[in-house]
């Protein structure tokens, strides 16, 4: 922590992370986000410090401000604003990004949120096909690669549609499988990622009918996005038998 605080360009250092928020168990690691004065000295770096794997991420203010103009921004990083605890802070840096992330609400980005839930869905109709195509040849490989990109295009559709933020990333698989309350999507997009189906066929016949719920489940803007989508969707459901 001194040679933290004694390094060029810090403004501010605060604890994130489990241990900020009292869940730490003893394989977790020391998440420590420091605030820089630009972007020359953003750097992250990971160590071993006293027998601690210690993460430390750099950042500068802007960067960090992205949390109250980018939804899935604000997914990842407003939690950690809100609960981090601060180290140093000499110049009330971080005490006033605080401040603003807790008085913040999901409404100021929501719009934006849905219209990029919207985009997610519908760029993702190629990988959709993939994994068709993987399961009407059986090549499990293809399948599964595919679902790599759905499970977070979906997943983040899930939390945009929703404002369900991101604590940590443990708990991301989870949080997207439960952010909409639709039961064919639970199941599927638990399906899909693992949480419950094993073997990859059966993740990926998942996978096409969360695709579908996700479709349906999406606020659509007008324009193009929404038509590839329905049409994806339409194709997966014909795909599946019964």
């Amino acid at each position: 922590m001194p040679d933290l605080k004694a390094e060029a360009g810090v403004l501010a250092v605060f604890l994130t992370g489990s241990h900020a928020r009292g869940e730490a168990d003893e394989y977790s690691d020391l998440d420590l986000s420091v605030l820089v004065a630009s972007d020359e000295f953003v750097r992250n770096d990971v160590t071993y410090r006293g027998g601690v794997l210690v993460s430390v991420e750099r950042s500068t203010v802007p960067h960090r401000e992205r949390a109250f103009t980018e939804p899935e921004t604000t997914l990842w990083n407003l939690t950690s604003l809100r609960s981090g605890v601060p180290l140093h802070d000499p110049e009330g840096v971080f005490a006033d990004l605080q401040r603003r992330a807790r008085a913040f609400t999901w409404a100021e980005v929501e719009e934006q949120a849905h219209a990029r839930a919207a985009g997610l869905v519908a760029d993702v109709a190629e990988e959709l096909h993939k994994v068709m195509g993987g399961l009407q040849t059986g090549e499990s490989g293809k399948v599964a690669y595919a679902i790599l990109g759905l499970t977070f295009a979906l997943g983040n559709a899930a939390l945009l549609s929703t404002g369900t933020l991101i604590p940590t990333e443990n708990r991301y698989l989870t949080l997207a499988r439960d952010a909409w309350d639709d039961p064919v999507w639970r199941t599927t997009y638990g399906g899909m990622v693992g949480l419950t189906a094993e073997d990859v066929p059966t993740r990926g016949r998942a996978a096409l009918t969360a695709y579908e719920r996700a479709v349906a489940l999406t606020r659509w803007p007008d324009g193009p996005d929404g038509a590839l989508a329905h049409e994806a969707a339409r194709r997966a459901r014909a795909f599946l038998p019964g």
